[in-house]
């Protein structure tokens, strides 16, 4: 019945690493949250690659990554999550803001990954990735108790808010929002 939050990157924008940032850290946007037997990952910023070799260390072969939004601080970790190399594990990519001229969440995150702008293509990752695109408003069933409520966020190009919830403790994971003077967020 446990349900755990870690915090693997918190910067926006820009990466920060060094002794200044020790504190709070200097990866940009990863959450990892455990609860109901499930792993979920939220935002794929320069944080997924330490918790790429935390999960391959504890011998984690599965997850879901849920993405905010693709802005590059939010997706740019996601070439060096090693776990997603290895033919034993996998992963459930999703994101809730994409209109269908995009391609969807594959082909956003296969684009940053193409030459010339990335030598390694996504179709060398070896886990079994499967890439699911929703309508932010949705409710999400990622498991047994546990449920994932999204909205949409006034964000440009689009933005997902999530708020997770099982057995009665809840999390919510809302980044970037722009704020419209006299509205709610």
């Amino acid at each position: 019945m446990s349900f755990k939050v870690k915090f693997w990157g918190v910067r926006g924008s820009i990466a920060t690493p060094g002794p200044r940032y020790v504190a709070f850290g200097g990866n940009t946007s990863c959450i990892e949250v455990s609860c109901g037997g499930q792993r979920l990952i939220f935002d794929a910023g320069t944080g997924i690659r330490n918790l790429g070799h935390w999960l391959m260390k504890k011998n984690v072969h599965q997850a879901h990554l849920l993405l905010s939004h693709t802005h590059w601080d939010h997706i740019n970790g996601f070439p060096f999550f090693s776990p997603a190399f290895k033919k034993d594990h996998h992963f459930t990519i999703m994101a809730g803001h994409l209109a269908e001229e995009t391609g969807g969440i594959r082909e956003v995150l296969a684009s940053q990954m193409n030459q010339p702008t990335f030598p390694v293509p996504i179709d060398i990752m070896q886990a079994q990735l499967s890439f699911e695109d929703f309508k932010a408003g949705e409710v999400l069933n990622l498991g047994p108790d546990v449920r994932v409520v999204t909205t949409p966020l006034n964000h440009p190009d689009g933005a997902t808010g999530y708020r997770v919830v099982h057995a009665g403790p809840a999390s919510c994971y809302v980044t970037d929002p722009e704020h419209t003077h006299g509205k709610p967020a």
